[in-house]
């Protein structure tokens, strides 16, 4: 009796395959269309977000010459559509002729795949002497494949030295090109794709389970059972 069962129940299977075969197209629609619109929502519904963090090295160009040297944090949504990355930066830069050092902490943003930066930055300059400078100011970049060409300008204090010695020396309008090269990288989901993660994974510990108690109470679901039930029952 099951054997009959599942015959019957196989043939009906494959008769609303058939009629899903067969059923016609609506008429005047392309039937890729419909394909490229699901594959495209499915794709543009999942966002793959990343972190990592990474050494900098530049070249500052202004009034005067520095190096650059720091750390960078970036913070990436990889998407079909409107994908961004967030940068955070902390760096010293050091000029070597006037023996004047800065400290900086930024922040920039980037929109879209090929489009501008746009961040901030605030800075301490010292002489290792008396004289000290804070500044502030923006900043425009243009960055690709590691390189950040960046032009900005700093608005700086009044330097706190002795009156009629010469301030010292800082870039207020500047330009450089710096490298990043990343050490760690971390990647994750977003928080919708992550959740229908768990729930599939906690479905499959789930049916494994059930497969696990049906098999200890001896209840298997093999063919070779079935058969061996419809003998039984046809003595």
């Amino acid at each position: 009796m099951k054997l009959l069962f599942f015959v019957l129940l196989f043939s009906g299977f494959v008769a609303d395959a058939q009629v899903a075969y067969v059923s016609p197209e609506e008429p005047g629609k392309d039937p890729t269309e419909s394909y490229i619109n699901t594959a495209s929502s499915y794709f543009a519904g999942r966002k793959l977000f990343q972190k990592n963090t990474g050494i900098i090295i530049g070249l500052q160009r202004g009034r005067y010459s520095s190096i650059e040297l720091g750390g960078e944090a970036h913070w990436r949504k990889i998407s079909l559509f409107k994908p961004h990355i967030i940068g955070a930066t902390a760096n010293l830069e050091y000029n070597f002729e006037n023996n004047v050092i800065g400290y900086k902490a930024g922040v920039w943003f980037k929109r879209g795949r090929i489009n501008l930066t746009y961040g901030a930055n605030v800075n301490y300059f010292t002489d290792f002497k008396e004289g000290n400078r804070f500044g502030f100011g923006p900043s425009v970049g243009f960055r690709l494949l590691g390189l950040h060409l960046i032009n900005g300008y700093t608005f700086l204090t009044k330097d706190k030295t002795n009156t009629g010695e010469t301030p010292i020396e800082v870039n207020s309008l500047y330009m450089s090109l710096r490298y990043y090269f990343p050490v760690r990288n971390s990647f994750t989901w977003d928080r919708k794709t992550m959740k229908k993660k768990r729930e599939r994974k906690q479905e499959r510990a789930k049916r494994k389970k059930e497969r696990e108690k049906r098999k200890e109470n001896g209840e298997s679901k093999s063919i070779w059972n079935i058969f061996k039930s419809d003998k039984k029952d046809t003595n």
